[in-house]
């Protein structure tokens, strides 16, 4: 119900309208595939068109499709719809190598095609010409608009502030401000009274009747913009942060709900044990499937190592983990065997200290010949597999780092070990490539994937790794 409550009116209508156009899509192709060349119409093709009808609404979601800056232009529509359509595609192929050989369905790759096609063509029309004539009902339908609080009234809240009431067309309403500067408490801006301090959010938010939480700040250090976020978060309100700190997520992920401001979404809080459990599931089954099927290449890469140079196949130490937990991980050995770890001490302390890139030391004389090679492609990481099984790991998150990387973190940046780490993550592959950020960024890249993780971010993860490893992008 929570995925319903947070669209508003006009997105709940665009939804219902993708999948009423959808199920009429099915319908049409069934019923004139009967008339044509006497088809008959079975029961369990018409639940399956009308199941994945509602599943594309769920992926059109995750496409961003009901997100503001989507629905009210064309070119951004189609191009994202036909991105859609394709997924649902491939979960219906996936569904049917599943159910097929229990006789469970009957079904037509025609019907399959042809809904996937005149369902892109059927929406991409409606949703570009009628979307202007949805949007015009629904807003003289509901004046008020949606109500929102904004934290910081300062610049930043001003500019926000003005835009919603200039642009009514967002069906947003400002209720008030919220600051913790006790000279602009008491004080009115927009015609609405400043409150404070920011710690009487959720009250606020409840005496306004508020339904969403803008977070408006530039001048505030990283943790006490993390702790405001975390307060509007249980509040089981969306919030939405315009914030510099997070600039680099607006520009390598594109988040914004709106085309006016460079902000990003965040999921309000929710109950995490249902995809904790499907995502330590996914990781023991990925881990394994994987490690059979590169098992050649690991067996190769090991006959490689030990034919280059003296020492193990594999290096293994103590690495920080959830909860700052300490667990021992496994990688290929890519250097020399007992070489001198002060040079990566002193590289990584730089880097913290000086907000550096977060690429990994160039011309390393204790790098292998073949350990260049594996590090370039970020082979070396492979027996990382066994402690995603072990469950020390997942697949995706957050990398875990080296216990003396872990003294210099600042309070907030131990914050990315709130969840278990993984073997790849956001900063790794939506950079151009993995050296394209700085480490405060790399740490903003992490804590957003842990406050708005689902198993389809995971999925868009798992896929954009693929080309950053063929490619060798940043891994040297």
């Amino acid at each position: 119900m929570r995925v319903i409550r947070s669209l508003r009116p006009t997105k709940l209508a665009l939804a219902a309208l993708d999948f009423i156009l959808l199920v009429a899509v099915a319908a049409a192709i069934l019923i004139v595939r009967s008339v044509l060349s006497n088809y008959t119409i079975v029961m369990n093709e018409v639940l399956f068109f009308l199941a994945f009808s509602f599943v594309a609404v769920i992926v059109f979601r995750e496409f961003h499709l009901y997100r503001h800056k989507v629905f009210s232009t064309g070119a951004h529509q189609v191009a994202a719809l036909a991105k859609g359509m394709l997924w649902v595609g491939i979960l219906q192929m996936f569904a049917i190598f599943l159910i097929k050989h229990k006789d469970l369905i009957d079904y037509s790759r025609t019907h399959v095609v042809l809904y996937l096609v005149g369902g892109w063509a059927v929406l991409s029309i409606v949703r570009v010409l009628g979307y202007r004539l949805v949007s015009r009902w629904f807003s003289g339908a509901v004046p008020a608009g949606r109500r929102v609080l904004i934290i910081g009234a300062g610049r930043a809240g001003q500019t926000l502030a003005a835009r919603i009431q200039e642009t009514p067309e967002l069906g947003l309403t400002l209720a008030c401000f919220v600051d913790d500067d006790p000279e602009k408490i008491g004080r009115q801006l927009f015609g609405r009274m400043i409150e404070g301090p920011v710690s009487s959010v959720p009250e606020m938010a409840r005496r306004h009747g508020v339904q969403e939480i803008f977070i408006a700040i530039n001048s505030v250090e990283y943790s006490r913009l993390l702790e405001i976020i975390e307060l509007c978060r249980n509040t089981f309100l969306p919030v939405t942060v315009i914030a510099d700190h997070f600039r680099i997520v607006h520009n390598k992920i594109n988040t914004s709900e709106f085309t006016f401001v460079d902000s990003l979404t965040i999921r309000p809080l929710r109950s995490e044990q249902p995809n904790h459990t499907a995502k330590q599931v996914l990781d023991v089954l990925g881990a394994g499937l994987i490690v059979l099927l590169l098992s050649p290449l690991l067996l190769v890469i090991a006959i490689a190592i030990k034919l280059d140079s003296r020492g193990s196949i594999f290096f293994s130490t103590e690495v920080v983990g959830k909860n700052g937990k300490l667990f021992r991980w496994y990688k290929f050995r890519t250097m020399v065997a007992n070489n001198d770890p002060e040079i990566h001490r002193r590289y990584v302390e730089q880097i913290i200290k000086e907000n550096a890139a977060t690429k990994k030391l160039d011309r390393d004389p204790r790098i292998t010949r073949v350990g260049a090679i594996l590090r370039k492609y970020s082979l070396d990481e492979l027996p990382q597999l066994f402690n995603v099984l072990r469950g020390e790991m997942s697949l995706i998150g957050p990398r875990p780092c080296l216990p003396y990387e872990y003294n210099q973190f600042d309070e907030w940046h131990r914050r990315r070990f709130a969840v278990t780490p993984g073997m790849t993550g956001l900063w790794q592959v939506f950079g151009r490539n993995r050296s394209d950020v700085t480490f405060n960024d790399s740490i903003i890249l992490d804590l957003y994937y842990i406050q708005n993780h689902s198993l389809w971010l995971d999925i868009k993860i798992f896929f954009k790794t693929i080309p950053v490893v063929l490619f060798g992008r940043g891994g040297a």
